[in-house]
């Protein structure tokens, strides 16, 4: 028998070793992306769900952050049985939210008003609110859910949707809160209707894959929301099975009724409901192209393999090089594609336009995604804005940027000193931090009422100030402490500055991209010709939403063909602020005693009687009066210490402003936590509210310490 060559030898050996290794190679990394696969579509699941959870959270807490207000309203109103409808009424005009809502009374509570007494008001679908006494013996409220369930568990709840066939006219679910007297009688219920067809729709949203079946069941697994079917019969039998913990969270696989598989995620909405979110996926559909890609894999091994005879061992580990290359370069770019939405899905829109202040922002990134960020947002008529440039480019960046961001976010949120929300960013930031990245990070705070800007520059270019009043130049650079980047030292210190703005001036922030903007010769842009190019704009008379578009053209003038270098982001903020003509301008001084709160009532009513407001809005300023006044008597002024306090009420016709000054120490109630106000009207002491109450009851409140005053200021429109 003639022996085979050595190079056949060598090629069959070569073939035989390239099968097995691609064999176990293509079965890792179907292991590998199969599981790969099954963390994403968790992940993309789970931020689906929580999108709805939190959607249909923040829905439910609004309504129930009123409804627990307006049963305590409603105590101190029983006296007045007839305002009932006008506050049902005023209730459902103010919240767009509530389909309907209704105060049921106990059988005879008000024996004129017979056996059922029930205000009632509901937003018909020409937008027209219909007010009625509802109660009645073919509306016999007593006996339903609504009623009787807070009753039973002695506590505000939700009923699971049902047909309201006398009042709303379809299908409801109801938030229903007891009224209790203070002897622990039950005398009523506080209710609001919400349409149960938004249900629907807030299932129907955001689906990333065409199977999505969501589903909204009780906490006796009975179906509130999604159509019926086998599938979500058999998913509800086995949550029950699988959920021994009782905590409604979880993820299980079962069968169709073809026998396909399906996964199974549920999560618990909480709150002051027991619902369960269910959330059900075709296998077919997730892991379908996976397993296409497998076979035409395979096809694609078995003709590489006879191919491989020919070509040798070099060739055939060259292509391998080059495939895997190939495909981690379609990887990386499909990932910067997605990251890049995502990094622009974080930022607030590109304009914001008010009375009191405008704002125009752009960002460009020099790479498919950028380390540039901004924010902006408004919270007790206090504008927090913030600019940074990420150290390096690219995808690093991109994901410090990310954390700096969500970081603003949070610690601005109940603080309203930048400095410390920089201290809290820095300290976070140089957590775990051992790539030594860092953020140049200006911060600031605008009062809108006032003018007065609090800041703190954390190394970023210093923002320029144009059309300031009394200034030579028409643009200056706002001064700045010197500080170190975010993310340098965790023990770094950052200081507070202040600077007033005049009306019609304009802030304007950038990043060294700006300033950096390289033509071919390499010579870069600079702050002069920034300066330049911005007085050319004030002198030309040019709007603000013209500045961004006009340094963006005199910058790409600049670099003609040059490749973009660094990423931009530019920021401007022109304040505008609120004339006030005073028709009504009055003052009332009060010692820092709860004693003296008794001087609030004839003052308020003596106010109101010139500008003619309503009895039942009079209740309402007083109430957020007196719960403002108690807080700043309480902690303004330490026990023992004597002091002043003024309210000053003041109103244009249109808007009621009462400012409450003081000369204690500095004191914010707008971030005191809320009070409890479950508690009856006897064991809870004056003002114990909280600063919820005041914001139910305002349409603005904001406060500023100011010459070593303290000064709350609280809005309500009266025009309407």
């Amino acid at each position: 028998m003639k022996e085979r060559p050595q190079s056949t030898r060598l090629s069959l050996t070569v073939i035989v070793a390239a099968a097995v290794l691609l064999g176990l190679t293509m079965g890792v990394m179907f292991y590998t992306s199969h599981k790969m696969l099954q963390q994403t579509v968790e992940q993309l699941v789970s931020r689906e769900m929580n999108a709805i959870y939190l959607c249909i959270r923040n829905k439910l807490a609004k309504v129930e952050v009123t409804m627990d207000n307006m049963s305590w309203v409603t105590y101190e109103n029983l006296d007045y049985p007839d305002d009932m409808f006008t506050t049902t009424r005023r209730l459902v005009k103010n919240n767009p939210d509530f389909l309907s809502s209704g105060v049921a009374f106990t059988p005879y509570f008000y024996k004129n008003k017979g056996k059922w007494f029930e205000p009632f008001a509901v937003r018909r679908q020409d937008g027209t609110i219909e007010v009625m006494q509802l109660g009645s013996a073919e509306h016999d409220y007593t006996k339903m859910d609504f009623f009787t369930v807070p009753l039973e568990k002695k506590k505000s709840c939700w009923t699971k949707p049902y047909m309201d066939n006398e009042g709303a006219h379809t299908m409801v679910t109801t938030y229903s809160v007891p009224v209790y007297l203070p002897s622990g009688e039950y005398v009523a219920v506080v209710a609001a209707d919400l349409d149960a067809n938004w249900m629907n729709e807030i299932l129907e949203e955001a689906k990333t894959y065409k199977s999505t079946r969501r589903y909204l069941v009780s906490g006796q697994y009975e179906l509130l929301s999604g159509n019926d079917s086998p599938v979500i019969r058999e998913a509800i039998s086995l949550i029950q099975q699988d959920d021994k913990d009782k905590d409604n969270d979880g993820y299980i696989t079962m069968k169709d009724e073809r026998g396909e598989k399906i996964h199974v995620f549920y999560h618990a909405v909480g709150g002051k409901t027991d619902w369960i979110l269910i959330n059900i996926l075709d296998d077919s559909e997730i892991f379908g192209k996976l397993r296409s890609i497998r076979l035409l894999l395979i096809l694609l091994v078995g003709a590489g393999l006879l191919a491989l005879g020919l070509i040798i061992y070099r060739s055939s580990r060259n292509l391998k090089r080059f495939n895997k290359v190939n495909a981690e370069k379609e990887r990386i770019g499909g990932e910067l594609q997605v990251a890049s939405r995502i990094q622009q899905s974080m930022l607030p829109a590109n304009h914001l336009q008010r009375d009191d202040v405008e704002i125009y922002a752009s960002l460009t990134p020099a790479r498919e995604v950028g380390g540039d960020l901004y924010d902006y947002f408004i919270r007790d008529e206090k504008l927090f804005f913030c600019i940074g440039d990420t150290s390096g480019k690219g995808a690093p960046s991109a994901m410090l940027m990310g954390v700096t961001h969500s970081l603003f976010r949070a610690f601005s949120l109940h603080e309203n000193n930048p400095a410390r929300i920089m201290q809290a960013v820095n300290e976070s930031a140089c957590q775990g931090n051992d790539s030594n990245m860092f953020v140049t990070f200006f911060i600031g705070v605008l009062d809108l009422p006032t003018g007065r800007l609090h800041y703190c520059d954390g190394g970023h270019d210093r923002p320029l100030i144009l059309g300031m009043s009394g200034q030579e130049e028409a643009v200056i650079s706002l001064e700045c402490n010197p500080h170190l980047p975010v993310g340098v030292w965790p023990d770094t210190k950052f200081t507070e500055q202040e600077v007033l703005l005049p009306p019609e001036t304009i802030l304007f922030l950038y990043t060294d991209g700006l300033t950096e903007a390289k033509d071919l010769a390499h010579k870069q842009f600079g702050l002069d010709r920034i300066k330049d190019t911005l007085t050319g704009c004030i002198k030309a008379g040019q709007p603000a939403q013209e500045l961004l578009p006009t340094l963006s053209r005199e910058v790409h003038l600049f670099v003609g063909e040059a490749e973009q270098s660094d990423d931009l982001a530019m920021l401007a903020i022109r304040y505008t602020p609120r004339r006030f003509e005073c028709i009504v301008d009055e003052l009332l001084i009060l010692q820092n005693k709860v004693q003296d709160i008794e001087k609030l009532g004839p003052f308020i009513n003596e106010v109101s009687e010139k500008i003619n407001l309503d009895k039942p809005l009079v209740r309402k300023l007083r109430l957020a009066v007196e719960e403002a006044l108690v807080n700043v008597i309480d902690y303004a002024y330490p026990v023992g210490t004597e002091g002043l306090v003024t309210l000053r009420m003041m109103s244009d016709g249109k808007r009621l402003k009462m400012m409450i000054i003081d000369s204690g120490i500095p004191f914010d109630p707008t971030l005191r936590e809320r009070a409890d106000t479950t508690l009856s009207a006897e064991d809870r002491q004056i003002g114990g509210l909280g600063i919820l109450l005041v914001r139910e009851l305002m349409d603005a409140i904001n406060y500023e310490r100011d010459n070593g005053q303290n000064i709350l200021t609280l809005i309500k429109n009266i025009n309407a």
